[in-house]
């Protein structure tokens, strides 16, 4: 690999090397697929999106703080 000066990281592309990762992912498609964040989306008037999810399971979020009272 050539020497770039002037930057202080090089981007890397390919699979995913952490697999803490991986666990994420499975549980934040877990949420998206549950019907009680469907229906939190649909109250709050937003739409269902992997970044919304990512929220909900945090306890974050439009869709989390509509249907919790918040």
């Amino acid at each position: 690999m050539k020497k770039r000066y002037g930057h202080q990281w090089d981007r890397v592309t390919g699979p995913d090397l952490d697999q803490a990762n991986v666990e994420l992912q499975k549980l934040n498609k877990a949420v998206f697929d549950s019907q009680r964040f469907k229906d939190a989306c649909a109250e709050a008037g937003i739409p269902e999106t992997k970044r919304q999810s990512s929220k909900f399971r945090r306890k974050l979020g439009l869709a989390y703080k509509t249907i919790n009272g918040r």
